[in-house]
């Protein structure tokens, strides 16, 4: 979440994704709601102070964390290899 969440910010500050007020109608990869985008920050501040490493994580960081998050899901019942969050 924290990389989707960085990716996100990374693109509004390089203008490929705008901000666009409430109530426009509006959708899509290259537009975010104020209201939106305020409770996205809001959450990742509660994140950021609530846990002591939140990132940013390297390739092999990532591959280990989905590969845990993968066995987790395999004990509790899932299919094997099926990678929905």
């Amino acid at each position: 979440m924290v990389h989707r969440h960085c990716n996100l910010a990374y693109h509004i500050k390089n203008g490929n994704i705008r901000i666009i007020p409430d109530g426009d109608k509006r959708y899509g990869n290259n537009v975010i709601h104020e209201s939106i985008w305020r409770g996205a920050l809001e959450a990742a501040r509660k994140v950021v102070e609530k846990y002591d490493d939140t990132g940013p994580w390297d390739d092999f960081e990532w591959v280990m964390l989905n590969g845990k998050l993968s066995a987790l899901r395999w004990v509790l019942g899932e299919e094997w290899d099926m990678l929905d969050i």
